[in-house]
């Protein structure tokens, strides 16, 4: 982590609530569609941070006049895994089109699940559609963003909800 690395904790994305919601939405969308448990870990801040995962699905984050990205992370192994449990059948482990449509779909929910319960609470979140990428092939965010990388594990593996704010 560099030094330089530093949000400013009064940004309302940075809220406890946010933070809190979007690890809740992934959490509750993994156990009752994929039965499937994730374990949080402590978030950092980062500058720059690369994912070291294959797959990422990233959404805009927007409350006017606020914006940013969150990103969701998976190994590709985690991410077949998921759709297997949530389909009930074997997913080809070549087939990336349809595990990255998979992805897209439960990254979707994750973020559908976590701006329900912001809204509620006054948050004012946009909706947006998912884009599911390879991770070498993440288009890059222009201008000076910090990142807030928050960790969790699926089973032994790892994966990341990453937010980008500008």
């Amino acid at each position: 982590m560099s030094a330089a690395a530093k949000l400013d904790p009064s940004h309302p994305f940075l809220n406890s609530s946010v933070i809190l919601n979007i690890s809740n939405g992934v959490t509750e969308t993994l156990q009752t569609m994929a039965q499937t448990e994730a374990n949080f870990e402590k978030p950092f801040v980062a500058k720059d941070w690369k994912t070291p995962t294959d797959l990422t699905v990233f959404l805009d984050l927007k409350s006017d006049p606020y914006q940013g990205q969150v990103r969701f992370h998976f190994d590709k192994s985690v991410a077949r895994g998921i759709l297997e449990k949530m389909l009930g059948s074997t997913v080809s482990e070549t087939d990336l089109v349809e595990i990255l449509d998979g992805v897209g779909e439960i990254s979707n929910i994750f973020f559908g699940v976590a701006k329900t319960k912001l809204n509620l609470i006054g948050f004012k979140l946009e909706m947006s559609v998912p884009h599911p990428v390879s991770s070498k092939d993440l288009p890059e965010t222009i201008g000076n963003k910090t990142c807030l990388v928050i960790p969790f594990k699926v089973g032994d593996t790892s994966c990341f909800v990453e937010m980008i704010l500008y």
